[in-house]
């Protein structure tokens, strides 16, 4: 018998979306949830299903795999799945970052749900849940996903309300949705182009923040600083951070831009030497770093 098409609100002249091509893996330690798992997808028409109950398969599985739809719960024997997508969605784990995906959640503390947040999941779903919950869930995504937004440290769907005063909204990005075109019967070379030109897109914007960040860290830092509210323990915490941005600057203006780092990379040498003694750094070190982050920042943001 043939997959049942999922219909959703089309125009007239439109095919319903047919569900059966799309391509979903299951991340989930436990037998009975994936059972529960698999009956809501079948439900729905799918039948291309990847199981994954360890973390070591979960990672092999989004690494290899070319899936439209993730359902991943947030531990895998005790160990941060969190770390799975975020990687995803970074372009550095697996072949598509905008791979459509609900996070499975044990537990409501803020904590938890905020890291699964902050790791750029479509949705989140707590659990124990019945099928029609994810059933609805992916209906929702595939119908109308939310754009995708780019900062420093995150990449994922925009959930911001209203923006604060003062403060300048964030680029957003309407991302490439693998289930719908998969169910839509879009070809593969054609949804590939579409990716390829939205990665190249939120890689200049990610430069632009990291750069912006740098400025952000240094500014903070001077006022520390020039306030006497400096500590050896406050200051290497703003060097981490900077020596973690810059790092990642370098390596995305190389590869991204085509250009040579070697001014980010003569920034990152001076971080390195003042993170080495942070209770040695002084208010002149300060205000070198600040100079130099402050053309890094022109540099990258003037794009």
């Amino acid at each position: 018998m043939a997959s049942p098409a999922f219909k959703l609100p089309t125009a007239a002249s439109q095919a319903p979306l047919d569900l059966s091509k799309v391509k979903a893996l299951v991340c989930e330690p436990s037998g009975l949830l994936r059972q529960g798992i698999r009956l809501a997808l079948n439900n729905v028409g799918i039948r291309a299903i990847t199981e994954a109950n360890t973390f070591l398969a979960a990672h092999k599985a989004c690494e290899e795999g070319e899936h439209d739809f993730l359902v991943l719960n947030q531990e895998i024997e005790a160990n941060d799945a969190t770390y799975l997508l975020r990687e995803m969605r970074a372009g550095k784990l697996g072949k598509d970052p905008f791979v459509v995906s609900v996070m499975l959640l044990a537990s409501r503390e803020e904590p938890m749900v905020r890291a699964a947040m902050n790791c750029g999941p479509d949705d989140l779903l707590l659990i124990p849940f019945a099928p029609d919950q994810l059933m609805n869930r992916l209906k929702v995504l595939v119908e109308r996903r939310k754009p995708f937004v780019v900062t420093h440290d995150y990449i994922g769907p925009d959930r911001r309300g209203v923006p604060r005063p003062g403060v300048t909204s964030a680029t957003q990005f309407h991302v490439p949705n693998p289930v719908r075109s998969r169910s839509q019967g879009i070809p593969q070379d054609r949804y590939n182009k579409h990716l390829q030109e939205v990665v190249a897109a939120m890689a200049v914007e990610r430069i632009k923040r990291l750069a912006a960040t740098i400025e952000w860290e240094c500014n903070a830092l001077t006022v520390s600083f020039r306030d006497s509210a400096a500590t050896p323990e406050t200051t290497f915490r703003s060097l981490i951070k900077l020596d973690s941005v810059c790092e990642e600057l370098s390596d995305r203006v190389s590869k991204t831009l085509g250009h040579a780092t070697d001014i980010i990379t003569g920034y990152l040498t001076d971080i390195r030497k003042l993170k080495n003694t942070p209770s040695k750094v002084t208010f002149s070190d300060v205000e070198h770093l600040t100079v130099s982050g402050r053309k890094i920042y022109g540099t990258y943001t003037s794009r």
